[in-house]
């Protein structure tokens, strides 16, 4: 998809998720169009866990399984970032700070959305050879079409990630080295 339309689709999305709400639109996005599913993490000690399974069955009941564990992969990697970074200093879920995630489907690409409170800036980073985590975003860039982040109105930011539709090349067997 060119760059512009996913701009125009991230922009609808931008209006959905304001506080203004999806009918502040000015007519450009055909809303009837548009399916979202969203799952409040609120007090679930496994959240990510939770956010997998409404993910699984939100793509099941929309009839994207060839999609399910990309985006399934996808929603774990940017909910626990979201608990290990965009709740820093709190006690994460329990604190009464949900951390929501959103899916988002229209005609063209589905957009997998989770949003926290959090100020930092997700940036993927370099792990150490040895380290047990700190791939995320490099696991989300790598399977997503295109991923980002934007700062919310209210506090906090929405960091997703977004696979086109339709035209996909057929999926390629993914090959995985023992480490020894």
């Amino acid at each position: 998809m060119p760059d512009h339309e996913w701009e125009d689709w991230l922009a609808a999305l931008d209006r959905v998720l304001s506080p203004a709400g999806p009918w502040a639109s000015d007519g450009g996005t055909n809303a009837d169009r548009l399916s979202l599913a969203l799952c409040e993490l609120r007090h679930d000690p496994y959240a990510a866990r939770t956010a997998r399974a409404f993910t699984t069955s939100t793509m099941r009941a929309w009839g994207l399984t060839e999609l399910l564990d990309d985006a399934e992969l996808v929603i774990g990697e940017l909910v626990i970032n979201a608990l290990h970074h965009g709740l820093r200093g709190r006690a994460a879920v329990v604190s009464g700070h949900p951390v929501r995630v959103i899916l988002a489907l229209n005609d063209v690409s589905l957009v997998c959305v989770v949003i926290d409170d959090g100020e930092e800036v997700p940036t993927p980073r370099d792990p150490d050879f040895g380290a047990e985590g700190g791939r995320g975003l490099q696991v989300v860039e790598a399977i997503s079409d295109r991923w980002g982040w934007s700062p919310l109105r209210s506090p906090g930011k929405a960091v997703w990630a977004a696979f086109g539709l339709g035209r996909r090349p057929a999926p390629t067997a993914r090959h995985l080295e023992v480490c020894q």
